[in-house]
């Protein structure tokens, strides 16, 4: 049941959660509005009575707030709420090997004094989960539900070892074995979980470029009255001998040597999901024309953050000229396509992480849209590389990527008016970029500044001394 959280425990978890790499409120100022424990996935009986069993459940804190008196951009008004999961496991006594992951020391109304800890770093815990997981099961409190659904069983067994992967920072990830891979979601949107959804969709469709899903797990919880639902994880497959896309770029940057093999390959591989895609989900038509107004709309806003676009805008406006004779097929797409969102495995690449543009709403993501904004992403990502490993080589080297990456999306060369249609699309991210990179890496920033005078048909920037990327840019 939805309570306010007592003092003790407010400020327990929240420490813990702003403290959290995936906490996304970070320099705000925040409070904990309520914490509502969803069904318990032991019984209380066992912890009691068997020696060193966690208690084991999922818990949604909602933290709120407070309003900025005087936002620098009324565009920019941040959300003033938000939920997180927290996957938490109750103990009898402190744990030294669990220290790091504690959240706090509680009297629970069920269990008396007891520690909490984040579940996903307590093997026993995560075992808990996946046992729940096998056998599908349906818990229900007085308001709130936690249900578990299988969608693959094979190679899966609660006798794989749990191991927390201390990389990722939006969501957290547990390694069940070599098998499979518990995803975590903290920051909590209300509805379907897109990752989910889209995974289950290319699975029925047997598309092979995307992990297998063997399950996920959804909450029902009562907030202001109001029933609310959320996906509060997912297990997929974990690919054997993966290398993440963008890392694989630079190391063969780094030698001077090709890639362009492997790019044509990713094109067939983001072809055949996004015929999928099309047939999974609704699709439409737009007018060229209105899309070019939304990305002159763009266009504007973006200069005013970022002057140094201005003497691009005529060139750039040109590039959304081009859309205006054209109708647009859309249909639903990755949204946030880039070297970083690719696995490379032995058995060929592996898309990942189909839960969009972290900046858009769910409604927005879900919407359907041309296929030409994956393969702007792929292109500016390629763009990206190459500027961080600078080198003779480098611009020859994205060249080519670029090239090859068409030829095995489009089977061919591009038409012009594909062409037309990808220097938009294109122009649009790179505007985007720009503004990012402006706000937070201003060192970076001359290298979607480069590539928005190149699609404006003006000479380069003068280069200013900047810092090189080292990590996939996830503008």
């Amino acid at each position: 049941m939805t309570r306010p959280p007592d003092p003790q425990v407010a400020d327990q978890v929240l420490k813990y959660l702003t403290g959290a790499r995936w906490f996304a409120g970070k320099g705000r100022q925040v409070e904990l509005v309520s914490l509502t424990p969803l069904p318990w996935l032991t019984e209380v009986s066992e912890f009691f009575g068997a020696p060193g069993a966690p208690a084991v459940r999922f818990e949604i804190a909602e933290v709120r707030y407070p309003p900025d008196e005087d936002p620098a951009d009324e565009s920019d008004v941040e959300i003033d709420h938000e939920f997180y999961q927290l996957a938490t496991a109750y103990r009898k006594a402190p744990q030294a090997v669990l220290h790091h992951a504690e959240i706090g020391r509680f009297t629970d109304p069920d269990l008396g004094p007891a520690v909490a800890f984040d579940a996903a770093h307590d093997p026993q815990a995560c075992r808990v989960i996946l046992g729940a997981l096998l056998a599908s099961r349906m818990l229900r409190g007085p308001e709130e539900t936690v249900g578990f659904h299988l969608a693959d069983a094979q190679g899966l067994s609660v006798d794989l070892e749990p191991r927390v992967f201390t990389g990722q920072q939006s969501n957290t990830s547990v390694m069940l074995g070599e098998v499979a891979m518990i995803k975590l979601f903290r920051r909590l949107e209300l509805g379907r979980n897109l990752d989910i959804e889209v995974h289950a969709a290319l699975n029925a469709a047997g598309v092979e470029d995307v992990a297998r899903l063997f399950g996920w797990i959804e909450g029902t919880w009562v907030s202001g009255g109001s029933l609310l639902a959320a996906d509060l994880a997912m297990v997929v497959e974990k690919l054997a001998d993966a290398t993440d896309g963008w890392v694989l770029a630079l190391d063969r940057l780094e030698v001077n040597s090709g890639f362009a093999d492997e790019a044509e390959a990713l094109g067939r591989a983001l072809a055949e999901t996004h015929r999928a895609m099309r047939d999974a989900f609704p699709t439409a038509r737009i007018i060229g024309a209105t899309v070019a107004l939304i990305m002159e709309e763009r266009l504007k806003r973006a200069t005013e953050t970022a002057p140094a676009l201005e003497p691009y805008i005529p060139g750039l406006r040109r590039c959304f000229d081009d859309l205006a004779a054209a109708t647009l097929d859309t249909q639903r797409v990755h949204g946030d396509f880039h070297l970083g969102q690719t696995l490379h495995t032995p058995k060929g690449w592996k898309i990942i992480d189909f839960e969009g543009e972290p900046v858009k709403t769910m409604a927005e993501r879900q919407a359907p849209d041309s296929v030409w904004r994956d393969i702007a992403g792929m292109m500016r990502s390629f763009d990206y590389a190459a500027a961080s490993v600078p080198g003779p080589g480098s611009a020859a080297w994205a060249a080519d990527c670029r090239t090859a990456f068409l030829r095995g999306y489009a089977g061919g060369e591009l038409s012009a008016s594909e062409a037309q249609l990808l220097r938009a699309y294109e122009a649009d991210k790179a505007i985007y970029e720009v503004v990012y990179e402006t706000r937070n890496r201003p060192d970076w920033v001359g290298i979607p500044l480069g590539a928005v005078a190149t699609l404006a048909g003006a000479p380069p920037p003068t280069p200013d001394d900047h810092r090189q990327p080292t990590e996939q840019n996830n503008a």
